[in-house]
């Protein structure tokens, strides 16, 4: 005989049900007095995680927090507090810090608002810092405010989350030198509002930040100048035809060549493409999923091929201003594919390097003048990444 099976709108089992339904709101009610959750409309989402990067005394923390107003009305951000895994206050971002941190698309560059439209997005950009002698951070949590009336309930100003593993410090490839010597001038470099660390590109459907930790080195000579004479001659800069190198053992990915060196101080002639931005440039396959590139060569100069493999130290050009360039220097940055854009860029430090001081006005330098430079200790430095404007030499 079939037996059955008990109706979940029998009677009996409906006061079951309800007497479970009632217990259970009970400790939900109980849940919700002691944190009820936040309603800002806001979606937050930190897709990449941060790695740490030290530069002398200083760790660098470096990541994009996407944020998506569900609201039909405008959110302006008004303080981001950034706490370590054991309570420390690492970083406190006040509104005007948080306007010119948020990238909206579509909104012109240079006019930060801290504001999100209905049913927009932005990218926040956030360095923390952290003393080399405190304990680092393992995780990261966040408190974002969002403006509203003073007596506002906190559920509807601030929300919790998220909370961010930092990546493991094996995920950090050291590089050995890309360049001889020194002086080099680093720019666009590690910083949270460098050009490259800003670029954001959407390709085949996605938005990455290839460049994230991409830097330019420009030489200076023995009297602090980039170039002499004739501004407007590649071969007047400090740094034009210095032999590029391996940064590590691989093998070449891809080589462009036989684009021509641009003026100094111009624009290039012709349309600069996606195939052409990098100039004449080399990518090579250091393993484990990561790929350097070196951009703006000299025509002619590359001596390696596709399939090629190559030995750390090995030359593989020469420094030119091919490409998206206006000014002799050499762009490399390490990314997750074998694209200079089309990809997510990953972490990176120098085996060796001195500091040679940091450069007090870069457009200065630019414009032929001797580099002004604070003083630094000139001990080397292993396992480090120069930040924006620093001067460094190459151990040897």
């Amino acid at each position: 005989m079939r037996q059955r099976l008990p109706s979940p709108f029998d009677p009996a089992r409906r006061r079951g049900l309800a007497a479970v339904a009632v217990a259970t709101l009970c400790v939900l009610g109980a849940t919700a007095q002691a944190a009820p959750p936040s309603v800002v409309p806001l979606d937050v989402d930190v897709s990449v995680p941060p790695a740490v990067i030290r530069s002398g005394e200083m760790r660098h923390f470096l990541y994009e927090m996407r944020l998506s107003n569900f609201a039909s009305r405008e959110i302006a951000l008004a303080q981001l507090d950034v706490v370590a895994d054991d309570g420390r206050l690492l970083a406190r971002f006040a509104a005007p810090d948080l306007a010119g941190m948020l990238a909206v698309p579509g909104q012109a560059a240079g006019t930060p608002s801290g504001r999100l439209a209905p049913g927009s997005f932005g990218t926040l950009f956030i360095e923390v810092q952290v003393p080399v002698d405190a304990a680092p951070p393992r995780v990261l949590s966040h408190r974002l405010s969002i403006a509203g009336p003073p007596d506002a309930d906190p559920s509807r100003v601030q929300l919790d989350g998220p909370r961010v593993a930092v990546a493991p410090s094996s995920q950090v490839v050291v590089l050995g030198p890309p360049l001889k010597g020194g002086d080099w001038l680093v720019a666009n470099g590690l910083s949270n509002d460098a050009d490259h660390r800003r670029t954001q590109v959407v390709l085949d459907g996605q938005a990455r930040i290839a460049q994230r930790y991409a830097i330019d080195l420009v030489k200076l000579d023995a009297g602090g100048r980039a170039f002499k004479a004739d501004a407007t001659q590649n071969a007047a800069w400090a740094g034009y035809a210095e032999p590029v190198l391996a940064v590590a053992d691989g093998a070449v990915v891809s080589v462009r060549e036989q684009l021509p060196d641009n003026t100094p101080g111009q624009l290039p002639e012709g349309r600069i493409s996606l195939d052409t931005i990098a100039g004449n440039a080399v990518i090579l396959d250091i393993g484990q999923g990561r790929y350097v590139t070196y951009g703006h060569l000299i025509p002619g100069s590359v001596t390696v091929s596709p399939g090629q493999t190559v030995t750390k130290g090995q030359v593989i050009g020469k420094l030119g201003n091919s490409g998206q360039s206006d000014a002799p220097h050499l762009h490399l940055h390490v990314a997750d594919a074998p694209s200079p854009l089309a990809a997510e860029g990953l972490p990176y430090t120098f085996e060796c390097h001195r500091p040679r001081g940091t450069v007090t006005s870069l457009e200065a330098v630019m414009e032929g003048k001797p580099a002004s430079r604070s003083s630094k200790d000139h001990a080397p430095r292993s396992d480090q990444l120069p930040v924006d404007n620093d001067v460094i030499a190459f151990c040897e």
